[in-house]
């Protein structure tokens, strides 16, 4: 596929999505040479665009015009601000229409960029419209963005004759780009006053071309404006490319004012004298300067398109062969822009990374063009953190060292936990790599993170390392063995010892107490049965004094005895046991 095929094939992708998003800015207008004609004759009329200083690369449209009052004849494509053309100006007379699709590789800018020339024929009386429809701008953002916000057909007259009446002054057909005057040229009928003295050098005023020292980029309709003294009988009025001429075309009505019509770009000198009864006066000249055209396209040259090198040099140079180059501007990823009135810089520096430069060329009459390109800025080798100090209390020292570039510097940052830089510090690389750093600034107490990154004597820089973290402990209060306790661990470690103490009482407490419940359980188990024994021995001697006949005396007695021996004995092991388990409850 060649180059121009690629072109086209980037068109129609840029066409395809060029009806996504719409930011109004660039304007479709056209600029005829007149707009009263007779039948039979031929003019021009010019496509141009007003882009409202954004950059565009692409655009298509379809124009319609009455194919009973006019015939388009053909177009012509130079100059034209696109250098490629998707689809051709086609001409249907048939159906009264124009349509085409033409780009650029380069973004171009300004008020008045020429299009396309048609070349109409009259062959109708009436009036005839020449309207825009369909129409698309994209700008060169990559995103094929329509930025087109309006439009400005154009109304020509065609009347009966072949020759076309002299227009009266009107005013000017609105246009993008036009300044529509507050004041018109009127016609003037009085009897000049005799002088005696020639007349005075007109003052001339242009409303659409205030100044006379600056290059303009937008085009319409000519008007010349004065004042017409009293003693004054006749006007000379001529417009041409000579500072100083004198002109000789008289006019046959005395104006205050003259239409001239759109101008082609270059530099134009109205030149405008006055007559009385004395003779003719001084002429004034009033210089227009016209530049629609935007400088020559250009391709961005840059010492390395991939390099560690964090500022690259660039070369951009162009032309503009009319009103010459004013300045450049450079964009850096879209930030800016850089201003520089040669077409060479050296960039600023760099980060690591990809990045994409846009150089625009604009000439004195604020046309542009255009170029972009990418480039990468490849990064140091990342240093090598070999030591930190992980914990120290606060108010010592934190070291850290590693190994990095040779005879280069390393750059430390340390944050905080919320992300807040609280320490940075540059060290020296020595021939082998080796840096060191110590961190002498009392920080509170807390984790810190830090970043280490290599730089050269250029301004290049490495990608950053790895996050490390270090902690700032307090004060040591207290040293034992290889463990260092500030306040805060004594203060800590005393509260635990507390809280220890305190637990270890609580559960003694209820450990007791669950003792006692079992002791109490016993013991009332121990003293039923002792009861039980009791009750027994009364209930065998109540017996053996309620029924005596059923034993001899001498048995009952020896019974007798026996009982209260037991019940004796029984009665003392009770008052021993419930002195002992009464104790043991305690």
């Amino acid at each position: 596929m060649n180059y121009k095929n690629i072109i086209l094939v980037f068109f129609v992708f840029l066409f395809f999505f060029s009806f996504g998003g719409n930011v109004d800015a660039a304007k479709f207008y056209l600029i005829g040479e007149g707009s009263y004609f007779g039948i039979g004759q031929e003019f021009n009329i010019d496509i141009k665009i007003n882009t409202e200083k954004v950059n565009i690369n692409a655009a298509e449209t379809k124009i319609l015009f009455p194919n009973g009052v006019l015939e388009l004849l053909s177009t012509e494509q130079k100059p034209s601000i696109f250098d490629f053309w998707l689809a051709s100006p086609d001409i249907s007379n048939e159906k009264g229409e124009l349509t085409f699709t033409g780009g650029t590789p380069n973004g171009v800018s300004g008020e008045a960029l020429q299009v396309l020339r048609i070349r109409f024929k009259t062959k109708g009386a009436g009036p005839a419209q020449i309207a825009f429809v369909d129409s698309v701008v994209t700008a060169s953002d990559g995103k094929g963005t329509n930025v087109l916000s309006s439009v400005e057909g154009l109304n020509i007259n065609v009347g009966v004759t072949t020759i076309a009446p002299k227009p009266a002054p009107a005013l000017p057909t609105p246009t993008s780009t036009s300044v529509v005057p507050t004041e018109l040229p009127e016609k003037v009928t009085r009897t000049p006053i005799p002088s005696g003295n020639l007349p005075e050098e007109p003052i001339l005023k242009v409303p659409l071309y205030l100044d006379q020292g600056k290059w303009y980029g937008h085009t319409g309709e000519l008007i010349v404006l004065w004042d017409v003294p009293s003693d004054v009988s006749q006007v000379a009025v001529q417009i041409d490319h000579s500072p100083n001429e004198n002109p000789k075309n008289i006019e046959e009505e005395l104006f205050t004012g003259k239409t001239f019509g759109p101008l082609k770009e270059g530099v134009w000198y109205a030149h405008v004298r006055f007559k009385n009864n004395i003779g003719w006066g001084k002429t004034a000249h009033y210089k227009i300067s016209l530049d629609t055209t935007p400088p020559l396209p250009f391709e961005i040259m840059i010492d390395n398109e991939a390099s560690d090198n964090p500022v690259p040099e660039v070369k951009f140079e162009t032309n503009d062969s009319l009103s010459g180059m004013a300045k450049y501007l450079i964009f850096i990823d879209g930030k800016g822009p850089l201003e520089s009135e040669s077409g060479n810089m050296i960039l600023p520096i760099q980060q690591p990374g990809k990045h994409t430069l846009t150089i625009r060329a604009l000439d004195l009459a604020g046309n542009s063009v255009e170029d972009s390109l990418n480039f990468e800025i490849l990064p140091l080798p990342t240093p090598i953190i070999e030591f930190l100090s992980r914990s120290v209390s606060q108010g010592d020292f934190v070291f850290l060292s590693g190994k990095s570039i040779s005879n280069g510097f390393v750059d430390v940052r340390v944050l905080n936990n919320n992300g807040k830089e609280v320490f940075a510090k540059q060290a020296d690389s020595d021939v082998l790599g080796n840096w060191e750093i110590t961190i002498e600034e009392s920080l509170p107490v807390g984790r810190y993170s830090l970043y280490v990154v290599a730089r050269d004597d250029r301004g290049a820089i490495s990608y950053p390392t790895d996050s490390e973290v270090f902690r700032i402990r307090a004060k040591t209060v207290l040293s034992v063995g290889f463990i260092d306790l500030g306040w805060f661990e004594i203060a800590l470690i005393g509260i635990l010892l507390v809280m220890a103490f305190a637990g270890i009482l609580s559960w003694r407490y209820v450990l007791m107490q669950r003792k006692r419940e079992a002791y109490q359980i016993i013991a009332a188990r121990d003293i039923d049965k002792l009861c039980k024994l009791l009750s027994d021995d009364l209930v065998n001697l109540k017996n053996l004094i309620l029924n005596p006949q059923d034993v001899s005396v001498p048995q009952a007695e020896a019974n007798a005895e026996t009982f209260l021996k037991k019940m004796t004995e029984t009665i003392e092991k009770m008052k021993k046991y419930l002195a002992q388990e009464v104790g043991k409850i305690k």
